[in-house]
């Protein structure tokens, strides 16, 4: 058993490497996430934003559903998207620092204002009708 890890350890030394992935489990997987990003926003707004005003906790809901859905590159060289989030933590972490995570913060500082301001408006248009 120990004997068959080092020879996939050896041959990824080599070079013999294989994508992790296909495009249809990219697919899924980023779906998944999406998915399991929406259903967190909404329970954090059932649970914690529902107890402030609705158009402060429609806009803190609309800004945190901007921050975990933000599409971006992972790396200059791929065509593959990855959560902004995540892509901007792994590269301040582990490769190069925040010049390698400036496109990343920035795509969550977009969609972060792009939910803000979307949850302002929802939360406007939700709270001016009669009851």
């Amino acid at each position: 058993r120990g004997h068959s890890g080092r020879r996939v350890l050896f041959k990824c030394l080599r070079g013999n490497l294989f994508d992790m992935m296909t495009s249809a489990s990219y697919v899924i997987a980023l779906c998944l996430y999406w998915s399991a990003a929406l259903m967190g926003c909404w329970v954090l707004h059932t649970v914690w934003f529902s107890r402030l005003s609705p158009r402060l906790g429609r806009a803190l809901t609309g800004m945190l559903s901007g921050l975990l859905l933000a599409p971006c590159y992972a790396s200059a060289d791929t065509n593959t998207l990855a959560p902004a989030l995540i892509t901007g933590v792994f590269n301040v972490l582990f490769a190069g620092g925040y010049e390698a995570a400036q496109g990343a913060f920035l795509m969550l500082g977009l969609s972060a204002l792009i939910g803000l301001t979307v949850g302002i408006f929802v939360g406007r248009m939700s709270t001016s009708r009669p009851n």
